[in-house]
């Protein structure tokens, strides 16, 4: 029930606007499956018009013959209410059938009364299957459009809720196993909802309706298959937990495929640089058995419930047949021959329904580990959030202000995750004045990085606080920020789109001209009219088409169309060539000219024009000052600079 109820708090959200539909869809089940199985019903009439004659005497009947005790009164005592029940149930036959079939004292005598009766049988049929296939039809597109509806409503939810949290968290995140909670999780949950809104509906309904209908023609041995059925359900709940749990196992067994997956292709170079190729492959063959075998108990256990299913059903059709006969062999008339014709069709049919609904509930089973890892997921509380109270930023004013901050990323980081230069920042006291240029450097892990991604605020401080224009970062609204600075990285990012198409992106309203205006800037222009395309050129995935310079500079130029106040500038030219840097750079620096920027950088050569230097080592402040100043200090920053020869 744990489970079911982690199904049903996934799917909730996404089921209230339909609520409608999915009354519908019921509804026309029900009234499809009443359709399907009401033909069986005519059965009997139509055995009466082809084999007209003396007709056996009903269990009412009988009973009120005295095979069967019914009490004192004839109304009370263990079978009474079923001798009064049946009675009833016979008499309303008995006029539906005199409605279709005429008198039947004359209808073995003329041969008129029984065809026109046969066409009246057949008429009620063609009509019922008619609109038994529009019902049909009807529950089917609905169902197809709810289940679709709901599906993209779950990934929106899912896409939405990845996007609000910080990079904290998809730092610690292994990127693989969140592929397979987005595609593979997502595609079972789909498959879920598919069936519970057409099988899960349809098959026990289906059920219900044969079962009634067998109950309205039989209803003693009806109840003997009903008081069986808790021999069946108890076993089948014991096996669909053990499902349950296994299918949890096998989901988390496959995102570890994934995360194996993925890295072996992110770092496929590496791979083949020190042919590594067959110890990735074991890896990978390794979490695939680990799978397997997680996924081998849910089978075993479905299969299982399959397996029963099959033995219960028919062995209680066997065990009916000789409980009826008994009961005929008794002396206890049931019914006619026509009738149990149909009451055994029906047993029949209730039987079939009872396999695929069992199947279904399996299926469901099957899936209810991957809707439990994607409410894990939307579980995870965001830790970056605006407030309700967020105040509008019109400039950044006197400048940015660090006061004892602190922050940690988590202790472990995925090879695909978003680059982290350092863990950790302690104690961190810093002003950044409007209008000056303070670059950042350090060893690696030093918190260069970190302090970048505070100031862009893509993570909170844990203690302490940042200042903008003396208000504290989390008191401003993330559009009023965002739009005050723009971010160059040392790993341009590029969609596969057009260049126009990425240089908007921070500004998709941005006519043509513009756009050209900021490739200028960015010493691209030209490039960029010597291809045959022009400013419609694809770049490809992930710029494929461009080399790195080229990459970095329609970076720089999408920050100047957004003619931010503030530049965030980390590691911009240390993955170019000498010619390359020495484009982008200047680039660079005409775009800070004027502007408060704050550069993260490994090359000192870059940032010896600076107003200030900043040395972070091991997420503290220890020298600032400029180039001269620093150099002269004989510090940390001395040893750097020696280290590279300035």
């Amino acid at each position: 029930m744990h489970r079911l109820g982690d199904l049903y708090r996934l799917l909730r959200p996404h089921a209230g606007p339909h609520v409608l539909a999915l009354i519908g869809v019921v509804f026309l089940g029900l009234t499809s499956a009443f359709l399907q199985k009401g033909t069986f019903l005519l059965l009997e009439p139509t055995w009466e018009v082809l084999f007209p004659g003396e007709q056996v005497p009903s269990l009412a009947e009988g009973m009120a013959g005295g095979a069967v005790d019914p009490g004192v009164d004839g109304e009370s005592g263990p079978a009474g209410w079923l001798v009064s029940m049946d009675a009833g149930l016979e008499e309303r036959k008995a006029a539906a059938k005199q409605w279709i079939l005429g008198d039947p004292g004359t209808l073995a005598e003329s041969g008129e009364q029984r065809l026109h009766a046969l066409l009246m049988v057949g008429a009620i049929v063609a009509l019922m299957a008619l609109l038994a296939g529009a019902t049909q039809y009807g529950m089917g597109v609905i169902a197809g459009k709810v289940s679709l509806l709901l599906v993209v409503s779950l990934r929106m939810q899912l896409a939405r809720h990845l996007m609000g949290l910080s990079l904290r968290y998809h730092s610690g995140r292994r990127f693989g196993d969140l592929l397979s909670r987005i595609s593979s999780d997502v595609a079972r949950t789909t498959q879920v909802v598919q069936v519970i809104l057409k099988d899960l509906i349809q098959e026990p309904l289906l059920f219900l309706v044969s079962l009634g209908l067998a109950f309205l023609i039989a209803p003693l041995p009806t109840l003997f298959v009903v008081l069986g059925l808790p021999i069946f359900v108890i076993p089948i709940a014991i096996l669909m937990k053990k499902v349950r749990k296994g299918s949890h196992r096998s989901a988390t067994r496959l995102g570890s495929t994934f995360q194996v997956l993925t890295q072996m292709f992110q770092g496929i170079r590496t791979v083949k640089a020190y042919r590594a190729e067959e110890r990735e492959l074991e890896r990978f063959e390794a979490t695939n058995v680990s799978f397997v075998q997680a996924t081998m108990r849910m089978i075993r256990a479905s299969a299982l419930s399959r397996a029963w299913t099959i033995f219960f059903t028919n062995f209680g059709v066997a065990a009916l047949v000789v409980i009826v006969g008994l009961v005929v062999i008794n002396g206890y008339a049931v019914n006619n021959g026509g009738e149990m014709l149909t009451f055994f069709m029906m047993i029949s049919q209730a039987s079939s329904h009872l396999k695929r609904t069992t199947r279904v509930v399996a299926q469901v089973a099957e899936a209810q580990g991957a809707a439990q890892r994607l409410l894990d997921l939307l579980d995870e509380e965001p830790d970056l959030v605006e407030s309700p109270d967020a105040v509008s930023l019109p400039t950044i004013g006197s400048g940015i202000v660090f006061e004892n901050v602190g922050f940690q990323y988590p202790t472990e980081q995925d090879a695909g995750a978003a680059s982290q230069d350092g863990f950790t920042i302690e104690g961190l006291d810093l002003e950044i004045r409007a209008g000056e240029t303070v670059a950042v450097v350090g060893a690696s892990g030093s918190g260069k990085s970190t302090v970048l991604d505070l100031v862009a605020r893509f993570v909170d401080p844990q203690s302490g606080r940042v200042l903008v224009g003396g208000h504290d970062l989390r008191e401003i609204s993330f559009d009023s920020w965002t739009s005050r600075y723009a971010v160059v990285t040392q790993a341009p990012f590029l969609f596969h789109a057009s260049i126009a198409e990425n240089i908007r992106y921070g500004r998709p309203d941005a006519t043509d001209k513009e756009v050209e205006q900021a490739a200028v800037a960015a010493h691209l222009h030209d490039f960029i009219l010597s291809l045959p395309e022009g400013y419609q050129t694809d770049v490809q995935d992930a710029g494929a088409r461009l080399s790195g310079g080229q990459q970095q500079r329609i970076t720089i130029a999408r920050a100047l169309l957004c003619d931010p106040e503030l530049l965030l500038l980390d590691e911009a030219t240390s993955a170019l060539d000498t010619e390359s840097e020495r484009a982008v750079q200047e680039a660079l620096d005409e775009m800070m000219e004027g502007r408060t920027s704050v550069v993260i950088a490994h090359r000192l050569s870059t940032i010896r024009k600076a107003d200030r230097i900043l040395v972070m080592d091991a997420g503290r402040l220890v020298e600032s000052g400029t180039h001269e100043e620093l150099v002269q200090a004989g510090g940390a920053y001395a040893r750097l600079s020696q280290a590279q020869s300035l």
